[in-house]
Formats: structure tokens, C-alpha cells, sequence
């Protein structure tokens, strides 16, 4: 099962979310999303902890949505 993290974790009101394989995956692109979209510069130990413990398991899906009938 793939590990998601969205924006609003950060305690924004967008709605990109990241998934990927490991915590450690989606926490890069959530930050790198959140560096070049939101202009975050850094963000304290204890806050990327937290991010790592709110990470959720998820089966995750293209934007489109899932369609079963094509490969």
C-alpha cells in the first residue's frame, strides 16, 4: 500500500496531495510542492516529525480518477 500526505497537513487550504511508496518519499514532494508553490522555506524538526506520523496509507490514483477498463 502507497503513503500519502496532503498540504493541508501543513495547514494550508490547497489541495495537492503526495503519494509515494515510503514517508520519506511523500514528505519530499509534499516539502518540494510546498518550497515552490506556497514559498516555504524551512520547516522545524519537530513539525516534519509530526508530518511523518500524520502520513497516511492509501491506494492512490492518477488525478483523473481510476478507469478500470484501460491498462
Amino acid at each position: 500500500m502507497e503513503k500519502l500526505l496532503r498540504c493541508s497537513d501543513l495547514g494550508t487550504e490547497c489541495d495537492f496531495e503526495a503519494c509515494g511508496d515510503t514517508a520519506e518519499e511523500v514528505l519530499k514532494t509534499l516539502l518540494d510542492h510546498a518550497r515552490a508553490i506556497h514559498g516555504l522555506k524551512d520547516i522545524p524538526e519537530k513539525d516534519l516529525g509530526r508530518l511523518i506520523e500524520t502520513t497516511q496509507q492509501a491506494f492512490c490514483v492518477p488525478k483523473g480518477g481510476y478507469n478500470p477498463g484501460r491498462g
